[in-house]
């Protein structure tokens, strides 16, 4: 048995759904650990593109296993819809296929309404979330007064503690006009259907995994956000409302840490980020534009244009000694095709000095200014190729360049999309994976 956590390495959208749907047929089991609908989880294959937001990214295999952690915050409305739209597309999503934790919380109307409030009030520190209400469920949580799915057997009992959580939102946010016009009978006329229809995809999370590892059947974990948005080791305050790296999974899965064997790290061949904080490498000029076309970069959730800027070494080194790293799948390689010249951050000068150490410091990551290596384009078309031998000189050069500055290797190339855009190197971890 072997468990893998894939992880994002740089701020989100990096191609995580595409690694755990090429990955997942050798798994017994695929686990969403944290985040909630905030998330999007592109996969792509057969000629179709499918976006997910809070189910995990092995369903589309029929032999796998699929659980939403009690890390992870779901909006039962949202996850119903997630459910129907794949069903009208001929996907049945059954609860013999995806289990939910019984203590994962509740993302409920209120906590839509006052993140939504929050990011557009001017009086408010703009975060640039996607507004689905995800911060304030974990607020709530933090605070021990979030609802779980094990608090919803009883629609009587739900419907009490939905009201005392409802009343206690609108004392504290008088402000809120919408918020304020919100009342329990619309809120579960709104949400109760939805929690009534999962009630059989409700298990013991705890339980559920021991039982699997018990008998030796192997684990996926799946990351949403990345390392660089963790609430405790990201660009804070720009950052999601969970622990978006490694570290987190214990406790958004529940299983002991031992229970992780591999984790595979996974970052774009470039960087984006979406929303506000800081990004040192960000390009705002043609080449930040061409980036964004040429890689479609407009959110999976959100629609927004993604921020774009050369690949930063410093920031993925970081995320390498937090992850610890086996490997690393580099995605959307065909990208830099075009590019004459490449630019990777192997340092950044921060007053004066140059260092390779990520700050922990919003103003001095702020401030800091890319030292860049330049590397030479190759003006060819990847995205055919299957081997990585194959590859133009350059765009190997380019990868090994990667290799020895973060001190991990890359096991995985996506030259494309689709599940069959993938070059496995012969000698790294998912080759070996494939080989089982």
């Amino acid at each position: 048995m072997t468990n893998v956590a894939v992880i994002g390495a740089q701020w989100g959208d990096e191609g995580k759904g595409k690694v755990v749907d090429v990955l997942a047929e050798k798994f017994g089991c695929v686990v969403r650990f944290q985040g909630g609908n905030n998330a999007g989880h592109s996969v792509h294959f057969g000629g179709q593109q499918f976006a997910l937001h809070l189910l995990p990214s092995g369903i589309f295999c029929n032999q796998t296993h699929n659980l939403i952690g009690n890390g992870v915050v779901v909006d039962p409305s949202a996850l119903i819809r997630e459910i129907d739209e794949l069903k009208e597309r001929g996907i049945e999503v059954t609860p013999d296929r995806l289990k939910i934790s019984n203590r994962a919380h509740l993302v409920l109307p209120y906590h839509r309404i006052i993140d939504q409030f929050r990011d557009a009030s001017p009086n408010q520190r703009k975060i640039g979330t996607t507004g689905k209400g995800i911060g304030p469920t974990y607020e709530w949580k933090a605070a021990r007064r979030g609802i779980r799915f094990c608090d919803t057997h009883d629609k009587d009992d739900f419907s009490e503690k939905v009201r005392t959580e409802l009343d206690l939102a609108q004392r504290l946010n008088l402000g809120i006009v919408e918020l304020q016009q919100l009342h329990l009978d619309a809120l579960m006329a709104e949400v109760w259907p939805a929690i009534h229809r999962l009630q059989d995809y409700v298990v013991d999370g705890v339980e559920f995994l021991a039982g699997l590892v018990e008998k030796n059947v192997p684990i996926l974990f799946e990351g949403a956000q990345a390392t660089l948005l963790d609430i405790d080791f990201g660009t804070y305050p720009y950052v999601t409302s969970s622990n978006s790296c490694a570290l987190g999974i214990g406790a958004g899965a529940g299983v002991p840490a031992r229970a992780i064997d591999r984790v595979v790290g996974i970052t774009k061949a470039y960087a984006t980020r979406v929303g506000e904080g800081p990004f040192p490498t960000e390009l705002l000029d043609d080449v930040g534009s061409a980036l964004r076309k040429h890689g479609k970069e407009f959110g999976t959730t959100t629609g927004r244009p993604r921020r774009c800027g050369w690949l930063d070494l410093v920031a993925l080194r970081y995320a390498q000694r937090l992850n610890g790293f086996d490997c690393l799948a580099l995605m959307k390689l065909d990208i830099l095709d075009s590019f004459e010249r490449l630019y990777v951050c192997e340092a950044y000068r921060i007053d004066g000095r140059e260092t390779r150490v990520f700050p922990a410091s919003l103003q001095q990551l702020q401030n800091a200014e890319p030292v860049y290596r330049e590397l030479p384009g190759w003006n060819e078309d990847t995205s055919t190729i299957r081997q990585f031998g194959q590859l133009p000189t350059a765009a190997q050069d380019y990868v090994k360049a990667i290799e020895s500055y973060v001190g991990c290797s890359v096991d995985l190339v996506s030259v494309g999309p689709d599940r069959e855009e993938t070059l496995l190197r012969s000698d790294g971890l998912f080759s070996d994976l494939y080989k089982r």
